[in-house]
């Protein structure tokens, strides 16, 4: 690093930014219960952020070009990378901003939960997990990869800023197959902050009986309205647009007219007042700002616009940083109760999506269940849902029972009424 400010200065940059991270791996591949291949990695990245400032008929601009320079590049190879990084800043023109201000503090360990254990002992301690869980003959875990990682990182910049911390992570994927009456398999991911076994090993087991039911679906959900229960990442993506359309960077330029104070929820119809927060496992944002526990929205009411240095450097308030995590409140209906309503259970799509800039969500569907009045489940494949949030965010009503992954804290379920469904 102190090469790549050398040679900053020399090439006459003046503002820049580095950020370094060392990351270290355990992995584990397997393929129907047999470890089929382990691997430690070990992988260095520097990413060096060039500022370039510069005027045009008396307009200020701030330019900038992200390079990475890889572990063993000569001072020449790394010379002629920043001195064409600020060439390329020259043409970038973005109305000029304001850096965060400068941050120093003393290294930040992982607060991870496993953060004294090995990353071979945490790949064992979630391979056991995956083991144990058996399935059936015909229905089971056909293959699965574990990844275990360690990072420290450390972000330097031009203003004096000179912070470093340590992240864990434990994330993953794992295909369940079932092969009677139908063959079918179904994809799902993991990712956790902590070693949380005992979501891992709910999630798994969930996999399996899920498979089996989609395996077992004939028909397609009959068309029309339905009242409609979203679970887990998919209850994570819905609250995407809160924190989008409250960043800096969608107000900014117009996407959304929120202002700090407004009721963005709206007219309430029987549904729940939203209480969001973010988060983040990281202590920095990549611009070396202290990341905090923030209230986003408090009683459907916007509390804070939130963003990186630019955009909010144009509209005049405090950079809060980029968070990767929300937590929710919990709701006021058990998961039992919403299933009990006749809803459709919308268990897994083969894409679903929600759209930022209108409030839609959309997604086809790959296993639905509806809870019939005797207490049987009826499973139901293909056929999609397509809802508008901003019609139904005053209908909402969320689960007392909970979920938590790496980016979502809150509510395991919402109940949606009235959302259209393409079908039978």
């Amino acid at each position: 690093m102190d090469h790549i400010i050398e040679i900053l200065k020399q090439e006459g940059v003046e503002v820049y930014r580095i950020t370094r991270s060392g990351t270290r791996a355990a992995e584990l591949y397997f393929i129907k219960g047999q470890l089929d291949m382990p691997r430690l990695t070990d992988m260095t990245e520097t990413r060096v952020e060039v500022f370039r400032d510069f005027e045009e008929e008396g307009k200020r601009f701030r330019g900038s070009t992200v390079i990475f320079i890889e572990p063993g590049s000569s001072q020449e190879e790394i010379r002629e990378k920043i001195r064409s990084a600020y060439y390329a800043a020259s043409f970038v023109k973005n109305p000029w901003y304001d850096l965060p201000e400068k941050t120093t503090a003393p290294f930040r360990e992982s607060e991870a939960d496993y953060r004294e254990m090995s990353l071979t002992e945490a790949a064992e301690a979630v391979a056991d997990v995956l083991l144990s869980v058996k399935g059936t003959e015909t229905a089971f875990i056909n293959s699965a990869e574990i990844f275990i990682r360690r990072s420290l990182v450390r972000i330097l910049d031009s203003r004096g800023t000179d912070v470093s911390y340590g992240r864990d992570s434990v994330w993953g994927e794992f295909v369940t197959q079932c092969t009677e009456p139908s063959d079918v398999e179904q994809y799902r991911q993991f990712s956790y902050g902590d070693l949380d076994l005992a979501s891992l090993k709910e999630k798994l087991e969930s996999g399996i009986r899920d498979v089996s039911l989609r395996a077992r679906a004939q028909a397609a959900p009959a068309a029309g309205r339905h009242s409609v229960i979203l679970t887990g990442e998919e209850v994570r993506q819905l609250l995407d647009f809160y924190v989008t359309r409250s960043s800096s960077a969608f107000i900014y330029p117009g996407y959304s007219t929120w202002k700090l104070g407004d009721d963005i929820q709206g007219t309430m119809d029987g549904g729940e007042r939203l209480d969001l927060t973010l988060t983040s496992a990281r202590p920095y944002s990549e611009e070396g700002i202290p990341l905090k526990d923030r209230t986003l929205i408090r009683d459907g009411r916007l509390a804070l616009i939130h963003g990186g240095a630019r955009f909010a450097s144009y509209l005049g308030i405090e950079p809060t940083g980029s968070y990767e995590k929300v937590v929710l409140k919990a709701g006021t209906m058990s998961y039992a109760d919403m299933k009990k309503t006749g809803a459709l259970e919308a268990v897994s799509f083969s894409d679903f999506q929600m759209d930022e800039m209108d409030g839609h969500f959309a997604g086809e569907l790959r296993l639905a269940l509806r809870e019939e009045k005797d207490g049987s489940v009826t499973p139901l494949t293909g056929g999609s849902v397509n809802g508008s949030l901003l019609e139904s965010q005053g209908r909402l009503i969320f689960s007392t029972e909970t979920f938590r992954d790496s980016t979502y804290e809150g509510p395991l379920a919402v109940l949606i009424p009235d959302v259209a469904v393409a079908g039978n």
